[in-house]
Formats: structure tokens, C-alpha cells, sequence
């Protein structure tokens, strides 16, 4: 049986661990981390008795078909819990609800026939079944022609601003056609009520049934442990450089993003090394997240269209979440997506909390200090892979010309959305390959079976 090292033990890791052991391929995952999950690892607040949650927030949507044959693999579909939920707008210092086809109708931000229009949109982007008609048109050209320029000037433009840090000049129609696509499917028919689901312990129970998994398997994880280089002889995979020694390999799989991926590489593959580096853009986040003794809305997302308020949005994932198993408090989410660039990214965790609290209390002026029970600041350089219009072809294959290394990563995941569904469906395509692709290294299985 071939082995195969995984670097990295986020979702896509550790999904795709679980995939090839399924297909008997051995499995090490190594994380440099003290724990799994990446982005969708937790964080734990003692002074709240222990209390732990996602360290950001993720969706799990009705219609995320992957993920829902996944917790039924694992034991956890009987676990899995779903309820309607709500959204709104915070529109020139103004909450409007947007929960229902009524709202929608009502929506005082937008005029009669633009309201007409912006639904016409909607359906129509629905009717798209080749993304590929969408990569090479700017996503407000797009919108501008299904929905007309008031709706994309009061609406669109700003949730592009917030989403892309003012960047989205260069960003396709396929990426607002993803996002209609996939939350729309969320509603019951007749579109009355959006539904979406929630594990009790979050992400983090999906993360720990993939590990217990693996490891009941045969497979191997490490964690503390940092991959250095990849080892490379003769054109093939051979082994891995770690913090604490080397060990042979089959094969080696990076699910790092992409700049940390080639920082792996040794020089007998710079030809993959430049490969990879054609379409390495990412926009990266600072997140607030707020334990609250009271709710701030009935919103689980709030998105924001007033440009005085720098937040992506305010998710309020308790109004998803059964709070007793919250301990009572109240979730709620403050990201900003970020360019290397942007202030709020070169703020301290100091700084960064007092500027968010004050946008916050604009929102929200009633917020007093005692409704704060704790808080926490997560940032991270790399979380949302950028691909510009007509650059499709810039996207790395998960092989390379070096046998035995692969690149599974979230810069792949197009034109879908990166998210939990999008990464296990992801991971399960790329063990495909894989097991069609791996070599096997003698010295390593001579080792193994020895």
C-alpha cells in the first residue's frame, strides 16, 4: 500500500486524508499547528467557564449535499440540527429585514421597479448553467445589465467593496453568480424561509470525527511538526525535511495556500515553483468575535450597504445556534476582508477592538460594556484566493510534473465558492486523482512493512 504525506490538517487535509485511506492508501497528515482545523479550528475562552466555538464563522446550508453524505458517514447527521434563519441590510444607519419574499417587496432602499428588477436578476443568474459564459465579463458590468445602475450603486457596489476590500474591478460575474446559486438553494420551496443547519460543537465536531477516522484507520497524524521542504530525487517525491528530522515518502500533497505552499519547494522544482506562482493572490481577514449577554439583532447575517461601516458584515450565529450550547451567551461576528495593504490589517489586536467597537456602537448605540462578555481577535494573511477575469487557465492541476507531488488547495475551488461543501467536494476530487497518479517509493514501504 502506497503512503502519501498531507501537508496541512485543515478541512482539506484532513478530508482528503479520509478519502484516500478509504481508497487503502496510507495517510500521514502533518500539521505545524498544536491543533487541527486551520480555519475552522476553535477557540476556547476559560474565563467563560471554558466556553469553546469556531474561531469564525462558517454556513452549513441545507442543500450542501457533500457535506450532508459526509456527517452520515461519520455519525454525525443525527447530531446535525436545522432552522430557519433570518438576513438584513444596514442601509444609511437603518436595519430592513430582507427574511422574506414580503421584505423583499418592501425593501425602502430600493425603488418599485428596481425591486422588480433585482429580483429579475436573481432568477435569471439562476438560469445560467455555463459558468464559463460568465469569466470573462466584470461582475458590475453583469449586474449592471440584469438589475440596471441604481441597484448595482445602492446594493451590489457596496457588498463588493466590503467583500473585496474595494478591489473588485477585476473580479468575474462567475463570482456573484456562485453565491446566488448556492444560497439561494437554501430556501424551502416557494422561497418563503431559508434554512440552514448547525452542528452543536461546531466546525470543530466535523474536524475531530475526521481525525478519529483516519486514525481508526491506520492513518497517522502530527501535529506541532512543521514540513520544511519537500524532498525530491530523480523527479519524484522521495521525502520529507520536518522541524525534527527527515522521513521517506511516497508521495506529497501541500493543501497550503499557495504562496506557503512554494516557500516548500525544494530548487529541483522551480519549474512547479513558477507554475504556481502564476495566480497566487489572496485577500486575507481581521475578525472580532463578540460574547454578548444579549442579543444585537435578529439577523444571523446583517450584510452591510452603508460605507461609513468598514465591517463585511455582522453574523449573529447565535440566532442559528441554540444558545444551551453556547453556555447562554451570544455569537457575534465582526470580519473585514483585507489586502496586505489595508490599515485595519497592520493594526495590533488593541487598536484593531477599539476602532471595531466604535463602528459597532454606530451601528448599535445602545451596546454598553457590561453586554460584552468577552471577546477575541482572529487575522489571517491567506484566506480568500483572488482569480481575475479570464485567468481560469492560471489555476494549478492538482499533479505537477514532479511524480508524487500534488497542490490541493482553496485557489482551486472555482468558480464555486470556497466554503465547507465547496473543500470536502474539492478533497474527494483530487483523491481520485491521486490514487490514479501516486508512485509508490520502495525504500519507504520496504521501511514500513519492516
Amino acid at each position: 500500500m502506497p503512503t502519501i504525506d498531507i501537508v496541512g490538517g485543515g478541512i482539506l487535509g484532513l478530508a482528503l486524508g479520509y478519502d484516500l485511506i478509504k481508497r487503502g492508501i496510507g495517510v500521514r497528515i502533518w500539521e505545524r499547528s498544536h491543533e487541527l482545523g486551520g480555519l475552522m479550528g476553535r477557540t476556547r475562552f476559560d474565563e467563560l467557564d471554558g466556553l469553546e466555538v469556531d474561531r469564525y464563522y462558517h454556513a452549513i446550508l441545507s442543500s450542501d449535499r457533500t457535506l450532508m453524505r459526509l456527517f452520515e458517514e461519520l455519525g454525525l447527521r443525527s447530531e446535525l440540527r436545522m432552522t430557519a434563519t433570518s438576513m438584513g441590510f444596514y442601509h444609511n444607519g437603518k436595519l430592513y429585514s430582507m427574511s422574506t419574499p414580503l421584505d423583499f417587496l418592501r425593501f425602502p432602499p430600493l425603488s418599485p421597479i428596481d425591486r422588480f428588477r433585482l429580483g429579475l436578476a436573481i432568477l435569471r443568474a439562476r438560469q445560467v448553467k455555463d459558468w464559463r459564459a460568465l469569466e470573462q465579463i466584470p461582475v458590475v458590468e453583469w449586474l449592471t445589465n440584469l438589475s440596471g445602475r441604481r441597484t448595482v450603486e445602492h446594493i451590489w457596489k457596496p457588498l463588493l467593496r466590503a467583500k473585496f476590500d474595494g478591489g473588485f474591478d477585476n473580479v468575474p460575474a462567475t463570482y456573484i453568480w456562485s453565491r446566488l446559486v448556492r444560497t439561494t438553494d437554501t430556501r424551502e420551496k416557494g422561497g418563503a424561509v431559508e434554512k440552514m443547519c448547525f452542528l452543536p460543537g461546531g466546525y470543530a465536531m466535523l474536524i475531530d470525527a475526521l481525525a478519529k477516522a483516519i486514525i481508526a484507520r491506520g492513518g497517522r497524524i502530527t501535529t506541532s511538526v512543521a514540513v520544511q521542504q519537500v524532498r525530491i530525487n530523480n523527479g519524484q517525491v522521495c521525502g520529507l525535511r520536518l522541524s525534527d528530522g527527515e522521513i521517506a515518502s511516497d508521495g506529497a500533497v501541500l493543501t497550503l495556500q499557495t504562496p506557503i505552499a512554494r516557500r516548500l519547494l525544494p530548487p529541483e522544482a522551480a519549474d512547479v515553483n513558477a507554475r504556481w506562482s502564476a495566480l497566487e493572490d489572496y485577500l486575507g481577514i481581521v475578525c472580532m468575535l463578540l460574547v454578548l449577554r444579549r442579543s444585537l439583532s435578529p439577523y444571523y447575517t446583517l450584510n452591510i450597504t452603508d460605507e461609513r461601516i468598514p465591517f463585511t458584515g455582522v453574523i449573529e450565529t447565535t440566532n442559528l445556534i441554540d444558545r444551551q450550547f453556547t453556555n447562554g451567551y451570544h455569537l457575534v461576528y465582526l470580519p473585514k476582508y483585507v489586502a496586505p495593504d489595508n490599515l485595519f490589517a497592520q493594526m495590533n489586536d488593541e487598536a484593531l477592538q477599539r476602532s471595531f467597537l466604535v463602528y459597532l456602537r454606530q451601528m448599535f448605540p445602545d451596546l454598553q460594556t457590561e453586554d460584552i462578555a468577552a471577546l477575541r481577535i482572529g487575522r489571517e494573511r491567506y484566506v480568500e484566493p483572488l482569480h481575475p477575469i479570464g485567468r481560469t487557465d492560471d489555476i494549478p492541476p492538482f499533479t505537477t510534473d514532479i511524480a508524487g507531488l500534488y497542490l490541493v488547495n482553496s485557489s482551486q475551488i472555482y468558480p464555486q465558492l470556497t466554503n465547507g461543501e465547496a473543500a470536502v467536494a474539492h478533497a474527494a476530487q483530487a483523491a481520485r486523482v491521486i490514487e490514479q497518479t501516486i508512485p509508490v517509493n520502495e525504500e519507504l514501504q520496504q521501511a514500513i512493512t519492516t
